[in-house]
This record gives structure tokens, C-alpha cells and sequence, in this order.
């Protein structure tokens, strides 16, 4: 696996560091870059990646002072969205919405992790339309 500075990078606060570690990996088929370990061996951090700076770094909550994802929604553009919406469907995860076509030339599938983090896996629709044909068909 590549390894890269990141020039920006999302951390998350999960509450069950296995639960969480298995969805992404299993629903949005991100790959582990760097996993660390407590002494009892049990990861505390993880560092996972999809596309390339699509990285996020979950990290284990270890009080109530640390908060879930509210108000904060992650995009990952993805090349397949009902690949991935049948993946999440077949894992029993929280599908909130989708996938459905946007306006914005996007088609869109919402899903809730388990620690409620609002994930949108996004694709754009027509690949050979240009940026102003959208913003005008949307205004």
C-alpha cells in the first residue's frame, strides 16, 4: 500500500473500535493502513483507506466527553453506487436514503454507520456533462 502525507484527514471517535473497524471495512471496502495496539493488544487506532486521500483514522472513545459524528457527514466518490448499495443491503447496514439521482448530476446512497456518522457515497451520473450545463440545470 502506498504511504503519503495526508493534507487533510478525517478522525473518528467509535464507540466499539471491532464493530467499527468491520463495517467500513466490510460496507465501503476500505483497507487498513496501519492498525495500533493497547498493550492487551487490542487496536485503539486504525488508520483506513479507500481511494487514494479517501483516508480516515478511527480512534477509540474513551470517555463520554467524546462526541459521535453529529452534524458531520463524510463523502467518498465511488465508481459503483448500487454495487455498494447492495453490499450494504446483504450486511443488514442503516441504509437512510438511496440510492437516488441528484440534480447535481450526482446519484446517491446515505448510510449510517454504527456510531451514527452520516456516510454519502456519491457518483457522478453523466460523466461527459460540464460543469456549467449542471450549476444552470440547477438553478
Amino acid at each position: 500500500m502506498e504511504f503519503y502525507s495526508m493534507p487533510l484527514f478525517v478522525k473518528m471517535f467509535v464507540s466499539n473500535m471491532a464493530i467499527s473497524l468491520s463495517w467500513y471495512k466490510d460496507v465501503l471496502n476500505l483497507k487498513s493502513v496501519f492498525e495500533l495496539p493497547d498493550k492487551d493488544g487490542k487496536t485503539v487506532m486504525a488508520h483506513i483507506r479507500g481511494k487514494k486521500y479517501q483516508d480516515i483514522m478511527l480512534v477509540s472513545k474513551q470517555s463520554d466527553r467524546e462526541f459521535n459524528g453529529e452534524g458531520v457527514i463524510l463523502n467518498f466518490a465511488v465508481d459503483d453506487i448500487d454495487k455498494f448499495a447492495i453490499r450494504a443491503t446483504k450486511i443488514g447496514a442503516e441504509v437512510k436514503e438511496g440510492p437516488v439521482d441528484r440534480p447535481w448530476n450526482a446519484r446517491e446512497l446515505v448510510l449510517k454507520d454504527p456510531d451514527g456518522y452520516v456516510i454519502t457515497l456519491s457518483m457522478m451520473i453523466d460523466k461527459g456533462k460540464a460543469f456549467d450545463d449542471v450549476i444552470d440545470r440547477v438553478r
